[in-house]
């Protein structure tokens, strides 16, 4: 059985994830959000379901996008608190479920979104299968994750994440295709991840019933890196992944 984690409602961890988000700049707000942004299809019209909602910023951008209906979930109390407090669309419904839970939901969707969420969850075989089930024929599915040169080491105080030389950063790659559980250090201590190398990824899409209709990778453009220098050795080693799938 998948093991389900809820580190949002650590009171510690919300606090500082909640102060960095607020400030606008960070890797969300400068790299990740405009890079989904540009791969979403037409919302007019669609029914949306946005997994890890957060603090409903993208479920509120549907809305306002002309979206018929937004089922918004995500595991924590308080992320789905200050969604809420800042929801002012009457078509937009927020819901605390873990997306292990996927299989209870009746409705069908045209298109399921998730932003930087799919990483924490154990099995994603499954969870592909279960939003295979819930889009409707010619759905889409758009996701972005951490990049799985991102999650491949496994973190080490022995071994540096990366070294620099001559205007670069080297990353240790080692244990890329050894899968499963990773434990980082971020605002707490032991933020469990999963990592999935590529070929996971997009089998796992494939095999339920899904044809893979674009990737692409992270990267910083020069106004983010002005405001962020260190987002320039995105070239080095992307953060972030993102898929856009189509239900068969």
């Amino acid at each position: 059985m998948s093991k389900i984690q809820n580190v949002y409602d650590d009171n510690s961890f919300f606090k500082e994830y909640k102060s960095m988000r607020e400030s606008k700049i960070n890797a969300n707000e400068l790299i990740e959000i405009p890079i989904m942004k540009g791969m979403l299809p037409e919302i007019k019209g669609k029914k949306v379901l946005d997994l890890g909602c957060g603090d409903g910023c993208m479920s509120r951008y549907f809305a306002e996008k002309g979206a018929s209906q937004v089922l918004a979930l995500d595991i924590s109390e308080n992320m789905i608190a200050e969604a809420e407090k800042q929801t002012t669309y009457s078509n937009v419904k927020y819901d605390i479920m873990a997306m292990e839970d996927l299989n209870k939901i009746q409705d069908k969707f045209d298109i399921v979104f998730s932003s930087l969420a799919f990483h924490y969850i154990e099995d994603f075989g499954k969870l592909m299968n279960d939003i295979s089930n819930l889009l409707n024929k010619g759905g889409i599915l758009i996701f972005s994750q951490e990049h799985p040169l991102v999650t491949a080491s496994v973190p080490s105080k022995d071994i540096p994440k990366y070294i620099e030389k001559n205007g670069k950063r080297i990353f240790s790659l080692s244990d890329y295709n050894i899968l499963g559980e990773r434990k980082f250090d971020w605002n707490v201590d032991g933020v469990v991840k999963y990592h999935r190398n590529f070929s996971t990824v997009i089998n796992s899409i494939i095999s339920a019933g899904m044809n893979v209709k674009e990737v692409k990778e992270s990267y910083a453009s020069e106004e983010a890196v002005k405001l962020v220098p260190k987002y320039i050795y995105q070239k080095d080693r992307p953060y972030f992944m993102f898929v856009k799938a189509e239900k068969i």
